[in-house]
């Protein structure tokens, strides 16, 4: 059988080789679906409290439809893959791969927090990860190496940071931060917010969430985890401060709102003035349970209820009505020249907020940072944290932390207007409108 030589067998029939060709032909056009890509650069930046963040570069094809590549641990937050336009790309996890869809993608940038490589025994901690290249590793401002497992390609001071760059294949590296200085620091910050705490709970402000954080400060502090003490202390603190403003605005409006009641009642306007204390009562309780927003929301109520009460009668006393709406306007002029007080931003018609650069150099972000920012550049690049609260109705605590991270990242600056936290953009990402 000749012809067996020149023929494809397939299901008894017998396919000959000139038609076999063009089949070949085009299987051998058609790119590989899937291959595994390695990094070119390798970089773990090691924060104090353990967590890494994971940098590294790949070469790809752009016309493969998939690539597979392999991550460095398995606990992934704020996971991005970007292409050589900055360009999201999504992915699956398949066989414990990160499959990515990468077709027209030349170049792939991976990052993500993780806190698979770290441990700590005691005081020392210490990195381990397997690489398929040599890696670079920053350790937190202040660490001291104990051990290594192989000798530094390169070794440098740079920012306070021990920078290394380790060859190829298991990494290990032990250190320690300044365990003395770190233990002081703490200290000082927890008696810092014990002073701030007693002195708003001796004005009668309730500061329970500061107390909370307080009591996870000193519980850090006993299990001699001092850097987390010291960020728990801060945070106390903050929120002393931040609770502090809205008591302060809270009361002023209550104020403001019973005198615009007693005025008007003066002015002869007494229908509906029931149902504005009643509200305005609301707002008290609200204030001595410690609820201030809520105190705040209630009382501007109160204030509409006023606006709208009227004389008996109908309000043909055209003195009395005038006597009253001059009240009325006084006690709203009074909260507006607070309000304005509070603050004093600047006219922006000119400038515009670039967030596209914005987000393009800090991929960490997640989707809730984003609709933060967007909404801070829509108000010209800047917004009080109470603003931000009530928008996305957040936790105080999470607002603190949140703006604390922007700040971190160099994103924003926090100063304080009328006795309110006011966050905004830095100078970098502003530019004239086009």
């Amino acid at each position: 059988m000749g012809v067996g030589l020149l023929s494809y067998i397939n299901g008894g029939k017998t396919l000959r080789l000139g038609r076999l060709l063009p089949l070949v032909l085009m299987l051998a056009l058609i790119p590989t679906v899937y291959a595994q890509v390695s990094p070119q650069t390798l970089g773990f930046t090691v924060y104090s409290d353990g967590v890494t963040w994971v940098d590294y570069h790949l070469d790809a094809d752009p016309t493969l439809a998939l690539v597979n590549i392999t991550l460095f641990g398995d606990t992934l937050e704020g996971l991005f893959i970007l292409d050589q336009d900055g360009l999201l790309l999504a992915s699956t996890v398949v066989d414990g791969y990160h499959q990515v869809d990468s077709l027209g993608s030349s170049s792939l940038t991976v990052s993500y927090l993780t806190v698979d490589l770290t441990g700590k025994s005691g005081a020392v901690w210490s990195i381990n990860v397997e690489t398929p290249i040599s890696a670079e590793i920053m350790l937190p401002v202040g660490a001291t190496i104990i051990n290594m497992n192989d000798i530094p390609l390169e070794i440098e001071t740079v920012d306070e940071q021990t920078r290394l760059v380790m060859p190829a294949g298991e990494v290990s590296v032990s250190y320690t931060v300044d365990i003395v200085d770190s233990e002081t620091l703490a200290s000082e910050a927890i008696d810092e917010a014990e002073t701030a705490i007693q002195q708003a709970e001796d004005n009668g402000v309730i500061v329970s969430d500061a107390v909370d954080a307080l009591s996870e400060a000193r519980s850090y502090f006993e299990a001699q985890d001092y850097l987390s003490a010291q960020e728990k202390a801060d945070e106390a603190l903050s929120l002393v401060e931040l609770i502090t403003e809205e008591a302060v605005t809270a009361q002023a409006q209550i104020n403001a709102v019973q005198e615009a009641i007693e005025a008007t009642l003066d002015a002869g306007k007494t229908l509906g003035i029931d149902e504005a204390e009643a509200r305005l009562a609301e707002a008290s309780a609200a204030y001595d349970s410690g609820d201030y927003d809520e105190a705040v929301l209630l009382s501007q109520q109160a204030l509409e209820l006023v606006i709208s009460a009227e004389a008996p009668g109908g309000g043909n006393n055209l003195l009395i009505m005038m006597a009253g709406a001059a009240v009325i306007i006084g006690a709203v002029a009074a909260l507006v020249l607070r309000s304005r007080q509070m603050k004093e931003i600047k006219p922006l018609d000119d400038v515009e907020i670039d967030l596209e650069t914005l987000f393009e150099e800090h991929p960490e972000l997640v989707m809730s940072d984003k609709e933060v920012l967007r909404f801070m550049a829509e108000r010209g690049g800047e917004a009080f944290a109470m603003e931000i609260r009530e928008r996305f109705d957040i936790p105080r605590t999470s607002t603190w932390r949140m703006i604390k991270r922007f700040i971190r990242y160099e994103l924003v600056e926090e100063k304080k207007i009328g006795g309110q936290s006011l966050v905004t953009i830095v100078d970098r990402y502003r530019r004239a409108k086009r």
